[in-house]
């Protein structure tokens, strides 16, 4: 069992998540596409297989001095005690707060979307990265390390991770540390966890949408007064039931709804990119990058795209292949993942439950970005530095 865990943990944990991924695919598409499905699988686990035989089990490292865990939780919290102020002053505003005082969703969409777009692009990444790599393993540590440590970062991170309006921010934060405490069987703190996310989940849907706490007058002429929820939905399910339910559908059918919309749209409707999909790959190239996410959102919800609402709708990163090059490119992405997954492995080694609680949320974000968004963007690639840096010796949660 522990091979198996050491060896195959990561691609297995790929695996699950693209099972769960086909559930949408397959309401959406039926049987349509599960060729294209098998041609990445087969590649994959091809290409894992032959690794496992020619690359080692582990890496070499050279004898370095560890980062000291309490000086890196230190860092981390004083790096996020100033991007607060920096973040919301760039922004002009604390978009939680405005979208409280909003009361047009549509205008609460845009501010959602500006905490991101309307700061400078190195300070985006520097959010992105603090709330998706440096905080959750910090917070990680800091379980262990130092429980007041933990309480500080964890506020100040939750402070900043709400105040963007995301909802998956406030999750992305301890990922880490839930799955660690899954691990050990941690009960107490781990449905004390859930029950913070629930909460966070339930507040962030309400500031998102405010016309289900709107009534209208429905008062029929000479009959006393009745008022009605403004939106149908809360009539049907309540603000809990839509809340749960909307991250429900996301986190199980909407994954494989964005690939079938990408396979319904191209080429049909967009031809291949020939490259020009994937910015790294359009500058080696020397293409103009095309953000193929945007064209398959306008036509995915024409009715917001007349309103000037602009969107994206990502997808699975082995459909950036198939955006690219069409079935080759499916076939190239099952090589490239499973090269990935490889040199993960290779950073962790045998300590196969610190290789789970840190890829658990890079390889969910595999279902909506392209690899290099989930390696840079999303953290993948500084949360391997940073474990092959400090180098704990206890297990995650110990």
């Amino acid at each position: 069992m522990r091979t198996i865990a050491t060896r195959h943990l990561l691609i297995l944990l790929h695996g699950l998540i693209l099972a769960l991924l086909l559930v949408g695919l397959i309401e959406r598409t039926g049987s349509l596409y599960l060729i294209d499905m098998c041609i990445y699988l087969l590649a994959l686990v091809i290409t894992h297989l032959v690794l496992l035989k020619v690359a080692p089990q582990e890496l070499a490292l050279p004898s370095w001095p560890r980062l000291s865990i309490r000086h890196f939780i230190i860092a981390v919290l004083l790096f996020q005690i100033v991007l607060l102020p920096v973040y919301w002053a760039a922004l002009g505003n604390v978009p939680l707060w405005t979208a409280l005082h909003e009361a047009d969703d549509l205008r609460i969409v845009t501010i959602r979307r500006e905490a991101g777009d309307g700061v400078p692009m190195w300070l985006n990444y520097a959010g992105h990265l603090q709330i998706k790599a440096l905080a959750p393993m910090a917070l990680l540590l800091a379980w262990t390390a130092d429980r007041r440590l933990f309480w500080s970062l964890a506020v100040c991170a939750g402070v900043f991770a709400v105040s963007l309006l995301a909802k998956s921010f406030v999750i992305t934060l301890f990922i880490p540390l839930w799955f660690a405490l899954l691990i050990k069987r941690n009960w107490k703190p781990l449905l004390t966890l859930t029950g913070i996310f629930l909460a966070l989940t339930v507040t962030l849907s309400w500031a998102a949408n405010p016309q289900k706490f709107r009534s209208i007058d429905a008062t029929p002429t000479g009959q006393p007064s009745v008022s009605i929820p403004e939106d149908e939905g809360v009539r049907e399910h309540g603000l809990l039931g839509d809340a749960f339910l909307g991250v429900g559908k996301r986190l199980v059918l909407m994954p494989g709804h964005t690939v079938a919309a990408w396979f319904q749209h191209i080429p049909s409707d967009i031809p291949f990119a020939e490259g020009a999909a994937v910015r790294p790959l359009a500058v080696v190239l020397g293409q103009p990058y095309q953000d193929l996410s945007e064209s398959i959102y306008a036509l995915e919800y024409p009715e917001m795209a007349e309103k000037n609402v602009p969107g994206t709708m990502g997808t699975a990163s082995f459909m950036y292949g198939y955006a690219n090059f069409g079935r080759w490119g499916l076939l190239g992405s099952g090589v490239i993942t499973a090269l990935m997954l490889t040199v993960a492995r290779l950073c962790f080694g045998p300590r196969w439950r610190w290789a789970l609680v840190l890829s658990v949320f890079p390889l969910l974000s595999l279902t909506g970005g392209a690899l290099p968004t989930v390696l840079l963007t999303h953290g993948w690639a500084l949360a391997l530095l940073l474990f092959l840096i400090i180098r704990p010796d206890h297990e995650p949660a110990a």
